[in-house]
């Protein structure tokens, strides 16, 4: 149903602008990525960031970090229900805290991240939640949602500023739901059920002020501490 409605406006959207031919071109493409699912679209992305990485001598391939990194990755992924995926933990030099998840459970986290954290829990907090977002299929419908609002922004008269406004929050909503599950599967393994929300705490001393959480993608870092610490308190969790 997906690729349906994306090609009626995709062709819609190439026939108003004027460039027909992309908007067939781009149909198809997004359908092929469909097709091929969740863990054909991660490892094609995968493979091409970490080529990337690689050309700039930054993805990390020392074994002993790997395997630390990989052993929190696949305990706390065997927990989320989601055996279809092929987790895979990559690492890459840079000193920026982040770390982002492709479709089908493939995760890449800066060194910046792993030596910002100051337990163990932290940095599985971080790891869970980029899992979390895997396993929730989120980079997967945010690339066709993208798709779908993109589409759509160029047929309607200010498509393209609704669809920025709607994508901003969808997006806000998954960081949401993967600090949630994330902070759940801690629980669950035995970690320090405020490993995440302590990272979070890092993360806004380091990072200051956060914008207009109406601009941005993430919710106000502010906000994600009271919401897991609501979160802990009222499960029990320890």
């Amino acid at each position: 149903s997906q690729i349906l409605v994306q090609g009626i406006l995709g062709t819609v959207a190439g026939f108003f602008t004027g460039n027909f031919e992309s908007g067939v071109i781009n149909t198809i493409g997004m359908a092929q990525m469909m097709i091929s699912g969740e863990s054909g679209m991660g490892a094609s992305l995968a493979a091409q960031y970490k080529s990337e990485y690689s050309s700039e001598n930054r993805l990390i391939d020392d074994p002993e970090i790997l395997a630390y990194v990989d052993k929190i990755g696949q305990d706390v992924a065997k927990l989320m229900g989601r055996n279809d995926f092929t987790y895979e933990f990559n690492v890459v030099a840079d000193e920026e805290i982040n770390a982002f998840a492709l479709p089908g459970g493939k995760v890449f986290i800066n060194t910046g991240a792993i030596l910002a954290a100051k337990t163990e829990a932290e940095l599985a907090g971080l790891i869970g939640h980029e899992v979390s977002h895997a396993v929730l299929s989120h980079g997967f419908q945010r690339i066709t949602h993208s798709n779908l609002l993109n589409n759509l922004g160029s047929v309607i008269p200010f498509g393209n500023f609704f669809s920025t406004l709607v994508s901003l929050d969808y997006s806000r909503s998954n960081e949401s739901q993967a600090d949630i599950l994330g902070t759940r599967a801690l629980v669950a393994h035995g970690y320090a059920a405020d490993g995440l929300r302590n990272f979070f705490v890092t993360l806004n001393e380091q990072n200051g002020d956060s914008p207009a959480e109406y601009l941005s993608t993430h919710p106000a870092t502010e906000n994600r501490i009271s919401y897991l610490e609501q979160l802990i308190a009222q499960n029990g969790y320890n």
